[in-house]
């Protein structure tokens, strides 16, 4: 595991990673998505999260009795949902996803992440993102090009792709394995210890805890039996550490 080269890939994690995010509302993305459809006057807002909230609960009860940990994914919900209601749409389900995804809740990007994506671009650093995301990687990709213009993944990657979460690390090695690469030619980044530094670590790829509340600016932890990992509080670092990394 090497810091000191410069990776082949780097793959980012969403929520909390490229984007801090406000209070979630249903509600606010259903409205919206209903404003949508070719018949947005066949149902009504109040039905739409009566809607919302009776499918939540009865797979909720079924995946809690179950024990499954996987992600569901937001497509069934959303079909269930606007099927139920009547909606019809001259639109993809991913873009319907991202409709819903964008009014409910506000995003922000991240200080220090278009200067670092515009870096990677110079230094030829291929970009690819793996999230515990209902959305599906279609859904969660118009997202990220929505909020982040400048961004040009490759591929994204959900759980509720795959079904799998993070810390799984099949889900890791899925995604180099896509990719055409070794995970260790691979850096993973993310804001959460177990999902992505765990995960990374134990599939061979190189991991960046991103802790914006650390008091350093960079350095190197071994916290937690985690084996060892490289914490930066800001973007900025990580696009000096890749500009001074050897080719």
């Amino acid at each position: 595991m090497r810091y000191d080269e410069k990776p082949q890939m780097i793959l980012f994690d969403v929520g909390g990673t490229l984007f801090g995010g406000g209070k979630f509302s249903a509600l606010n993305g259903l409205s919206q998505l209903r404003l949508r459809a070719v018949n947005p006057d066949v149902t009504d807002d109040e039905t739409l999260a009566r809607l919302w909230d009776e499918y939540m609960a009865e797979i909720g009860s079924q995946w809690s009795e179950s024990g499954i940990k996987l992600d569901m994914p937001l497509t069934s919900a959303l079909k269930y949902i606007t099927m139920n209601a009547g909606l019809h749409f001259d639109i993809s389900l991913a873009e319907q996803e991202e409709i819903f995804d964008r009014y409910n809740s506000e995003r922000t990007v991240n200080d220090g992440i278009p200067e670092l994506l515009e870096a990677m671009k110079e230094q030829g650093i291929r970009m690819a993102v793996i999230s515990n995301n209902a959305m599906s990687g279609e859904g969660l990709a118009l997202a990220i090009k929505h909020w982040i213009p400048t961004a040009e993944p490759e591929f994204v990657l959900t759980s509720a792709d795959l079904l799998f979460t993070k810390p799984d690390k099949s889900i890791f090695i899925a995604a180099a394995n896509y990719a055409h690469l070794d995970p260790e030619d691979c850096w993973y980044c993310g804001d959460g210890r177990a999902p992505d530094v765990d995960g990374s670590f134990n599939s061979g790829m190189v991991p960046v805890f991103y802790d914006k509340k650390s008091p350093v600016s960079s350095e190197m932890r071994t916290d937690g039996g985690r084996g060892k990992y490289l914490a930066i509080n800001h973007w900025n670092e990580l696009t000096k550490i890749i500009k001074s990394t050897e080719c």
